[in-house]
């Protein structure tokens, strides 16, 4: 008994799974953005957190990550101009020294008859959820390709694997993430870097649980396709991201993985 109690006095407490790394996330003022950005911060990276047009929501978010006394900063960009993804990374880099980990989890949702999508519609849609990601990876590979190092991950959604009503637009988006993946594993592989992408199924953000909570009925038809019978939280996307860009992942490369509670399984 006195032997047990000195080896677990002299033991180390397990390091952080993220401890000492650099991120940028997008998306990150509200729902499965905030909660990886929350996640990373207590798992102990240091993180540059982009949001979009709510100011409000990002500083509160930055302020909940401060918490747990890594550095953490961030800034809204509006990414209807995909292009502005460029200074936030940018941006990013200066602010933490460099770049480890790179979440795009920006997106933009228009449902719609297929024939009524206006042409800003279409522009909108493809800046946000294509555009300003391959330019962001873009500028993360930058720094990632000479250091031979680096985790890249993708928020997609399990509507780009399927046909949905009204949802053609952001399917359709989505489906480029989900491509985007597999090339940039195998181009991007050999340096050290790891490209993967999570496919969430209908998850509870706060706007999500309101759009439930007003049309009980609209929430019962989704219950039905989902095997598990609940819908899925921020911080179970955000617990499946950190294992995802961890250390302990470095082998998963080109993975595109839904976490829906089996919907694409029906």
């Amino acid at each position: 008994e006195k032997i047990l109690r000195s080896k677990l006095k002299g033991s180390k407490m397990k390091e952080k799974i993220l401890e000492g790394k650099l991120a940028v996330v997008s998306g990150a003022s509200s729902g499965i953005g905030a909660a990886i950005a929350k996640r990373f911060s207590d798992e102990g990276a240091s993180v540059w957190l982009a949001g979009g047009n709510n100011k409000e929501n990002l500083s509160k978010v930055i302020a909940d990550s401060k918490k747990s006394n890594n550095k953490c900063g961030g800034d809204n960009y509006d990414l209807t101009d995909g292009k502005r993804a460029i200074q936030m990374i940018e941006d990013g880099i200066n602010f933490l020294g460099g770049i480890d980990i790179l979440v795009n989890c920006a997106a933009m949702r228009c449902k719609n008859s297929f024939t009524d999508f206006t042409n800003q519609n279409i522009d909108d849609l493809f800046e946000v959820n294509a555009k300003s990601v391959f330019y962001a990876t873009r500028e993360a590979a930058h720094a990632m390709v000479p250091q031979g190092s680096g985790k890249i991950l993708m928020i997609g959604s399990i509507d780009g694997e399927r046909g949905i009503v009204k949802n053609t637009l952001y399917s359709t988006t989505k489906v480029a993430m989900h491509s985007l993946t597999r090339a940039l594993a195998v181009e991007l592989g050999p340096h050290g870097i790891r490209t993967n992408c999570i496919m969430p199924g209908t998850t509870e953000s706060e706007r999500v649980k309101g759009i439930h909570e007003a049309d009980p009925e609209f929430a019962e038809r989704k219950l039905i396709l989902i095997p598990a019978k609940r819908f899925a939280t921020p911080e179970e996307m955000a617990s499946l991201s950190t294992f995802i860009v961890s250390d302990e992942n470095d082998f998963m490369n080109g993975s595109c993985i839904a976490s829906d509670g089996g919907t694409l399984a029906m």
